[in-house]
């Protein structure tokens, strides 16, 4: 008997076995940080608990992988932890709502063609973007984190029927914006934008064919100053909004729909981000969805796709939807 619970203790101290006891406790460990951030724990001490919250489908394989060496081990408790953090990533993956996916719209509708995308700087990017766009046929262009170079004569020669366009060059006091946001359209009207303090971020408000439009993109929440001031914009977007009326909202959110601070724009996401990702364009379905278009007031969506790799880091979208009658 003595010799069967000293070769039990060696097995728990074997160096495989110590292995498996932190990958199912960093799991379950970090899994229940994240649920923090869905919790409402705020403070300084949210930023770090909303940057955990946004890996679910990672940490639901990494539990599984715990959990699968722990039941090759014979470790019933490390197995369990792990089989536990699995089962509550799996069910925050497969829990996510409030998206749409595309539907047969009515004979002869109006329809209304968005793109977005973050370029992260690159003129390439830029250039295969707008390709893109205009092959798509889009009637709106968002664009984030532009070439320093762009200009409004720059802009108007990649989308030359797009006679609306917008390239916000200062901020709150006149201060340059480091990172420009841009936004092309046909037939826009009332096309305007805020600033915001403390970062580059930028709303550009606008309506083509009664339909609202919103762009944004929030600072990466890097730091908890820079997570107040995403939350802040992300929460502003809905001010000037009627949601009884069409509206589109675009943007690199910097958000997925796991973080707490996702509920704050209104209207159905475009297009089923469980398994897909945007950001970064090579992670593929393992990617963050961190891009969105939402939309709503009646509108249908006919079609979305998540574009091909255009040379920046993220991934653009396309959506398509039918304006509703009259």
């Amino acid at each position: 008997m003595r010799r069967v619970d000293g070769g039990a203790r060696a097995n728990a101290h074997h160096p495989i076995s110590v292995s498996v006891w932190v990958l199912a406790g960093l799991a379950a460990a970090l899994t229940l940080l994240g649920l923090g951030d869905r919790l409402g724990l705020g403070g300084r001490t949210g930023w770090a608990l909303d940057l955990l919250a946004h890996w679910p489908k990672h940490l639901f394989l990494l539990a599984m992988i715990a959990a699968g060496l722990a039941g090759w081990r014979g470790m019933i408790g490390a197995a369990c932890v792990a089989a536990g953090a699995a089962a509550i990533n799996l069910a925050l993956v497969l829990g996510v709502g409030g998206f749409a996916l595309p539907q047969q719209g009515p004979p002869e509708a109006r329809l209304l063609r968005v793109a977005s995308a973050n370029v992260h700087g690159s003129a390439t990017a830029l250039d295969r973007l707008a390709r893109e766009a205009n092959a798509y046929g889009a009637d709106v262009v968002a664009i984030y984190e532009v070439p320093d170079s762009l200009t409004l004569e720059g802009l108007a020669s990649l989308f030359p029927d797009h006679l609306e366009r917008s390239l916000p060059e200062a901020g709150l006091d006149g201060l340059k914006l480091n990172r420009r946001s841009a936004f092309a359209a046909r037939n826009a009207t009332g096309i305007g934008y805020e600033a915001f303090p403390g970062s580059h971020g930028v709303i550009i408000r606008g309506e083509v064919g009664g339909v609202q439009l919103v762009t944004t993109h929030p600072p990466s929440p890097g730091d908890p100053d820079l997570k107040a001031d995403r939350d802040r914009q992300l929460a502003r977007i809905a001010e000037r909004l009627d949601v009884s009326r069409p509206f589109i909202l675009a943007g690199d959110f910097n958000v997925t729909p796991w973080g707490r601070a996702y509920g704050a724009s209104p209207g159905m996401r475009a297009g089923d981000p469980r398994f897909a990702g945007t950001f970064p364009a090579f992670a593929g379905w393992l990617g963050l969805p961190i891009d969105h278009i939402r939309f709503g007031g009646e509108l249908l969506l006919v079609d979305h796709r998540v574009g091909p790799d255009i040379g920046s880091d993220h991934q653009p979208l396309f959506a398509t939807f039918a304006l509703p009658g009259g």
